[in-house]
């Protein structure tokens, strides 16, 4: 075979950990099909068919960049931890599980442990490797890179200005920078589907089989029927865990309703929840572990959660404002029928206002009171036979005259004025801080699918951009849901010719954030219709954020929050 027919020389960098988690979030077979079976996906990526020679690249260098510290625990009842206790395996998987399988395929792991919370150095570790590779004797017409880690793009840059063809996997649009960078883009989807839809892990149902109706035993006459077997006592029912769940969601919207701003401090929400259901506790919250947990897992943009562990607060953001920015008072609880009223914890002052005054402490009696305090650092006076026995003490010399008074020193030069202190650097400014956390949350989501399995992709906005789209959907209303491609259209147009940089295809994504959140669109708009999709906006967003075990700082909240309102008229 000439040398212009055979495959392109390429190299494989693949960041475990990165990719494991994008597919978690889609599918967690695939995420599991990743880590067991590299030798299936590895095989679609080149083309080949059995044992067949490569078709569309050959892969010379093979890296996995591995924490082997890391683990997932697989939801018990599901696919994933079904499949591994028919194999006899514990439910908590390890990545260093599938170093094995990754060797076996020809892989050379890397080990990256973490570095920092939540990081690992496997991003650097790659980077150095794919500029090594630029000098190898081997000249490589490709590089495939399987991480969705926006911090490759310089290393990107690089291949591209050598020549060098970059095949990346990406979801759809979430990165605009990253796409622009790449040769071909291969999809989660396909990754999954395409690469590892035959292995045996993705066979498996992902929710349980249900049992097969019993079919009623035919009428018999009394004196055939067998005697009734009496148990000692009859099995306990499982507790119905999804309909435990409902109620006590649909208790906690009831009682943010009566409660006049929206929102409730968790303490007082726990307390009361579990009286009026006693089994959550006994069920460990249905299965999601804490209350908080079963709140998160509703993904419902009407109950979010803000504040640290100690002062929680639900709330609903159709009601009101998060609770750190409640005017002053609406902090009481009315939406609780509380036994006994509670103090604020984050109001120390309200906390003492109410407090019981102390009693005045008793006067003292007269003998006690005449006699003088003695402080503890002063020294008491000496007692007679002390001062008797005590020597004299020798008297100063007196100070001898003093000399004919010298003269003045010259007066000194003046000192020379400090050095000007470097001025200190300018914080970033309000729209840096808004366009940052606009591109951090469309990172955090960055591979992750709604509950119909569409992409969740946010466009990065400018702030003056996404308030003009606000404000345009809020004008346009009521929109049909054959209607939205062409107001999507339409909405782009009007930002071009405003000279804004919109597609169509973010004015969808905005569109499906809005109904995510579960906007009407398709009724007429109200007066402030604009700054309604702003906070359903932030809502959706935060919730979806906090759904991929990502939760956001107060100080990003706060950015996003300025984001979302950025232009709303």
């Amino acid at each position: 075979m000439a040398d212009a027919d055979k495959p392109p020389r390429a190299a494989l960098y693949v960041d475990f950990d990165n990719v494991f988690m994008a597919l978690l979030r889609w599918d967690e077979r695939a995420a599991y099909a990743f880590g067991e079976r590299p030798d299936a996906w590895l095989a679609w990526l080149e083309g080949r068919e059995g044992d067949g020679a490569p078709t569309t690249r050959r892969t010379l260098i093979r890296r996995c960049y591995l924490n082997p510290g890391g683990y997932h625990d697989f939801q018990m009842g599901r696919a994933v931890a079904r499949y591994r206790q028919q194999r006899d395996l514990r439910n908590r998987t390890w990545f260093g599980e599938f170093r094995a399988n990754f060797v076996q395929a020809g892989f050379d792991i890397v080990d990256c442990p973490p570095v920092a919370y939540l990081k690992n150095s496997a991003d650097m570790k790659m980077a150095l490797d794919i500029r090594d590779a630029l000098d190898h004797k081997t000249t490589f017409d490709e590089f495939v890179i399987l991480s969705g880690d926006s911090d490759f793009l310089p290393a990107l840059a690089r291949l591209r200005a050598h020549d060098r063809r970059i095949t990346i996997l990406a979801q759809n649009t979430a990165k605009r920078a990253y796409l622009a960078a790449a040769d071909i883009v291969v999809g989660l989807d396909d990754f999954a589907h395409d690469g590892m839809g035959n292995v045996a892990i993705a066979q498996v149902e992902q929710s349980p089989p249900r049992p097969e109706p019993t079919r009623p035993e035919p009428s018999r006459p009394d004196h055939q029927r067998p005697e009734p077997v009496r148990a000692e006592a009859p099995p306990a029912r499982a507790p119905d865990l999804s309909g435990l769940r409902a109620a006590a969601l649909a208790w906690l919207r009831e009682a943010l309703a009566r409660s006049p701003a929206g929102a409730l401090r968790m303490t007082e929400v726990g307390s009361q929840i579990s009286r009026h259901l006693p089994a959550l506790k006994s069920t460990n919250y249905a299965g999601a572990g804490t209350l908080g947990a079963l709140i998160e897992e509703a993904r419902d943009p009407r109950l979010l959660m803000t504040g640290p562990a100690s002062r929680r607060w639900v709330f609903d953001p159709e009601r009101g404002p998060p609770p750190g920015d409640l005017p002053p008072g609406v902090e009481d609880q009315p939406g609780l029928a509380t036994e006994t009223p509670g103090v604020a914890e984050d109001a120390p002052e309200a906390a003492a206002d109410a407090a019981p005054s102390q009693p005045e402490p008793a006067a003292t009696p007269p003998a006690i009171a005449a006699e003088p305090a003695i402080p503890v650092d002063s020294p008491r006076e000496p007692e007679p036979s002390q001062v008797l026995a005590e020597p004299a003490p020798a008297p100063e010399p007196e100070p001898a005259p003093q000399a004919a008074a010298e003269p003045e020193p010259p007066a000194q030069a003046a000192p020379e004025p400090p050095a000007p202190a470097e001025p200190e650097p300018e914080p970033p400014s309000r729209e840096a801080l808004m366009a940052e956390a606009a591109m951090l949350v469309r990172d955090l989501l960055w591979g992750s699918r709604d509950n119909k399995g569409l992409a969740q992709d946010l466009p990065a906005f400018a702030p003056a951009e996404i308030g003009f789209v606000l404000n345009a959907i809020g004008a346009r209303q009521p929109l049909e849901m054959a209607d939205l491609p062409a107001a999507a259209a339409a909405i782009a147009a009007d930002a071009a010719a405003q000279g804004l940089h919109v597609s169509a295809r973010e004015v969808t994504a905005i569109l499906r954030w809005l109904l995510r959140g579960f906007a009407r669109l398709n009724e007429a708009p109200a007066p402030d219709a604009a700054a309604q999709h702003a906070r359903r906006l932030y809502a959706t967003l935060v919730a979806a954020v906090r759904a991929v075990d990502e939760p956001l700082s107060e100080a990003e909240k706060e950015a996003l929050r300025n984001w979302t309102q950025a232009g709303v008229g």
